[in-house]
Order: C-alpha cells, then sequence, then structure tokens
C-alpha cells in the first residue's frame, strides 16, 4: 500500500539540503541536519516503524528552538551564547521527557513557541517571507499535536525550512517588506 507520507519526507529531505547548501548561519544549518535526520527517519518507516516517532521527539524541539534563534539572529540580534545554549538544553530535554513518557507537548512546545518567536521577529523586522515561514512552522506544530506524524505536519516543517532557506535572498527584496510605518 502507497502511503503518501513517504513523498512529504522526500520534501522534507530535498528542504533540508536546499537549506543546509544554501542556507546562511548555524542555526539554519543545524535545523537543516536535524530535519534531514527526521526525513532519513521517516523514509525508512518500513523497515523500522518506531524510528520516525523517536527521532521526532528528538528533532522537532531542537529544530524549532533553533530556528527562532536563527530569526532572531537574523532579524534582531543574535542571543549571547549562555542564553542560546540553555535554550536548546531546555528543547532536548523536554524532547526526552517526551521519549520517555511524558506529554508529547513537552516536545512541542519548542517548535510551537520558535514559530511564534520567528512571527513576532518578522514583525520587529516588517518581512512578510518570514512572517509566513513562522506561520508555517507554528502550524507545523499543531498539525504535529493534532495527527502525529502525518503527510500535513511534515509538508509544512518542509515549507517553512525552504522558507528560512529562501530568506537570505528575499531580506534584501523592499518588495517583500511590510511597511509598519507611515
Amino acid at each position: 500500500m502507497f502511503d503518501s507520507s513517504l513523498i512529504a519526507a522526500l520534501a522534507l529531505l530535498a528542504a533540508a539540503l536546499f537549506a543546509a547548501i544554501t542556507g546562511r548561519g548555524l542555526y539554519l544549518r543545524f535545523t537543516a541536519m536535524l530535519c534531514a535526520a527526521l526525513a532519513l527517519a521517516l523514509l525508512a518507516r518500513p523497515l523500522a516503524p518506531g524510528l520516525g516517532a523517536a527521532v521526532a521527539l528528538i528533532a522537532l524541539p531542537l529544530a524549532g528552538t533553533s530556528l527562532s534563534l536563527s530569526a532572531m539572529a537574523r532579524l534582531a540580534r543574535p542571543a549571547p551564547p549562555l542564553t542560546a545554549t540553555m535554550a536548546l538544553l531546555l528543547a532536548m530535554a523536554g524532547g526526552i521527557a517526551a521519549l520517555f513518557g511524558a506529554a508529547l507537548l513537552w516536545a512541542l512546545w519548542p517548535l510551537l513557541l520558535g514559530g511564534i518567536a520567528v512571527m513576532l521577529a518578522a514583525l520587529h523586522r516588517g518581512t512578510m517571507t518570514m512572517l509566513l515561514t513562522g506561520l508555517l512552522l507554528m502550524t507545523a506544530a499543531l498539525s504535529f499535536a493534532g495527527a502525529g506524524l502525518t503527510t500535513p505536519g511534515i509538508s509544512l516543517l518542509a515549507a517553512a525550512l525552504t522558507g528560512f532557506a529562501f530568506q537570505k535572498q528575499a531580506s534584501s527584496n523592499r518588495a517583500l517588506r511590510l511597511s509598519l510605518s507611515p
């Protein structure tokens, strides 16, 4: 039987490789590698059924936190190293807690809050593409919370990662900026 989540996993892998090659910044490349690992684990679902869920519980909180750190560094100012490390550590702790039986939301809160942080940073700076990317990231977190690791959430995460990778070209284009001042 054909599973459409394999196509979504291939799209996530392509978006991750695109972001790793063209992306700017350490946090974006870190997220790209996390998403590539998640995509490969989802592609291996027929061989190892529980691997995709286990990788997702670790990769999704770290991806959400590192994308929010990337947006803050790109749109506002970079977080101090200790603050960034503590944020990533808390996200990983939430993923490990969810992996060992705590509520699933411990792993999805960093992804949801990361999307909100990206949207706030985009509103501060006035970039429409980052605002939509943050909305995609937040919607992916809500989709994962509602339906699990299914095609819509994986596709939304791939779209958000692609939006981050395209941001370096779009941020210099004045037509894609919001006009927040009269």
